[in-house]
């Protein structure tokens, strides 16, 4: 196992590469206020969201593994006149809501994807990249929305993102999480199927074809767009692209108190969240394209893009900076790489020592995955397909994948739906 890790040139390397981090998100009362809903439906919609039951299962960390709790909310839901839109594994999921009481509106849990101490998978691409869900991932979809717009605008590429806003439970004044806080509320929009969006695409010609493939490209790539699939972008009527599900997966994170915050707190870089999402596109989507010849012009352009993307690139500007300070930047990476490799061989001994502890595992997985973002991952996958016996069963329940297509071809664990 000591000769798989990432080692300090591993890491020094790292320190040269291209990473574009987003600043964090301030998800405070204040910070929040311009998103809070201020229309005629924002009363009907928390009154809905605040009923007694209702507050209780939606501002609750999501549970995907306890069947029987899981039915129990989706009950309880469908008692109080809600339709569930969300499925996962096939099987109805409370997490995306709709009421008669409030036409035009999609209702989305703001809630956290996982138990403290617990954290979520999403998409990886066939170099063990992967995407890390933050506790506020649904409320910083409304964020990853607005950030999309503006890349779309800045290319001149016509897309439609539902609004996307946030309403208060009722009797929160005091509560301070956001994801116990706050429900999202969405603009609902005809799409068409993700069948019909495949065949307008097939029926376009090469020209078309291209063009919307770039376009697709474009805002995964610019706006490190990870879940990337046609469950979540499809076309409407028009022809017009639209995004639907927005969670950053990792991209975005939200502001923490502390010096230490202030200065390290990053989520995942918009260059390896590209690399993701256009393998999600080109695996989850392209595979019935490649087989039919009025597609393979859409499915050409993906994999072009993806293979442009497909290795981290180093940065001129940071090699110039070595050249000019005269070594001194160069120390300061190798210090950096320094600690971080220590930091990580004492993880990596933690997690063979507790692998059978579902408890004690997961906390360490997350400081792993977190330390060698970035890292060449080359060096990353070695590790963690050599430690496949932390994956029991228990652990794939636990670290659920939550975005997955049952198309990604590694050693990570089995991947399951997820259409909301």
């Amino acid at each position: 196992m000591n000769g798989t890790r990432p080692t300090f040139s591993d890491f020094f390397k790292s320190y040269y590469y291209s990473n574009t981090f987003l600043a964090p998100v301030d998800t405070s009362v204040r910070g929040l206020s311009k998103h809070i809903l201020n229309d005629e439906t924002a009363t009907t919609a928390q009154n809905l969201i605040s009923q007694e039951g209702v507050q209780e299962i939606l501002s609750a960390p999501l549970t995907y593994t306890d069947e029987n709790k899981i039915e129990e909310n989706n009950n309880a839901l469908k008692e109080k006149g809600f339709e569930l839109l969300s499925k996962k594994s096939g099987k109805e999921f409370y997490s995306v809501l709709k009421h008669e009481s409030l036409p035009g509106r999609i209702i989305k849990s703001g809630a956290a994807r996982t138990e403290e101490g617990k954290f979520c998978i999403g998409p990886t691409n066939d170099r063990n990249e992967m995407a890390i869900f933050t506790k506020e991932e649904s409320i910083l979809r409304i964020e990853m929305a607005d950030r999309i717009r503006k890349i779309a605008r800045e290319n001149n590429i016509n897309v439609v993102v539902p609004e996307k806003k946030l309403v208060e439970y009722a009797n929160s004044e005091n509560t301070l999480d956001p994801t116990r806080k706050y429900c999202v509320i969405c603009e609902e929009v005809e799409i068409l199927s993700r069948d019909e969006t495949l065949k307008n695409i097939e029926n376009m010609d090469e020209q078309g074809q291209r063009k919307i493939a770039k376009d697709i490209c474009t805002i995964i790539k610019k706006a490190g767009l990870v879940d990337a699939n046609l469950d979540n972008i499809r076309l409407n009527k028009e022809g017009q692209l639209v995004f639907l599900d927005t969670e950053p997966a990792g991209l975005m994170v939200a502001k923490k108190r502390g010096f230490l915050n202030c200065i390290f707190q990053k989520g995942a870089s918009v260059e390896k969240c590209a690399r993701i999402g256009l393998s999600t596109l080109s695996k989850n989507c392209l595979d019935r394209m490649q087989e039919v010849v009025s597609g393979q012009s859409f499915a050409n352009e993906v994999n072009r893009e993806l293979e442009a993307l497909s290795q981290p690139k180093l940065s001129k500007c940071k090699i110039v900076l070595s050249i000019f300070t005269v070594g001194l930047l160069p120390l300061i990476y190798a210090i950096a790489a320094y600690a971080k490799t220590r930091f990580t061989a004492r993880i990596a001994q933690k997690i063979q020592e507790n692998h059978n502890d579902i408890n004690k595992l997961h906390p360490l997985l997350f400081q792993f995955y977190k330390q060698v973002e970035g890292v060449p991952f080359d060096r990353v996958a070695s590790f963690i397909n050599q430690e496949e016996s932390v994956y029991n069963d228990d652990l794939k329940d636990l670290a659920w994948k939550a975005n997955d297509t049952g198309q990604h071809k590694n050693k990570l664990p089995p991947t399951r739906s997820k259409k909301n």
